[in-house]
């Protein structure tokens, strides 16, 4: 079994999966617009670069709970992907 020393999370990040591949999906509350308080949730690949964006809106089509059906869409996805995506880490150098 391979174990990694733990990293500190990029600002921002409040939740991280690894992927198959080692790389890792992070989710962050993001703002829509400038000067505009956070409103959605998104999963990011650090590795293939795919995401998702879940709005936190009551709007027809978006979450009517808010921010807590956003996260948890956001997690359901980044685990799911995190499963099956074999890019590698970005170098750092």
């Amino acid at each position: 079994m391979t174990t990694q020393t733990p990293t500190t999370w990029p600002a921002g990040v409040i939740g991280r999966y690894l992927t198959v591949g080692g790389a890792s999906v992070d989710i962050t509350h993001d703002n829509p617009a400038p000067d505009a308080e956070p409103s959605l949730t998104t999963a990011h690949c650090t590795g293939c670069g795919r995401h998702m964006d879940h709005y936190w809106a009551t709007h027809v089509g978006r979450y009517d709970n808010g921010r807590t059906g956003a996260e948890r869409a956001a997690r359901e996805w980044a685990q799911t992907h995190a499963g099956h995506c074999r890019a590698l880490p970005k170098p750092t150098a």
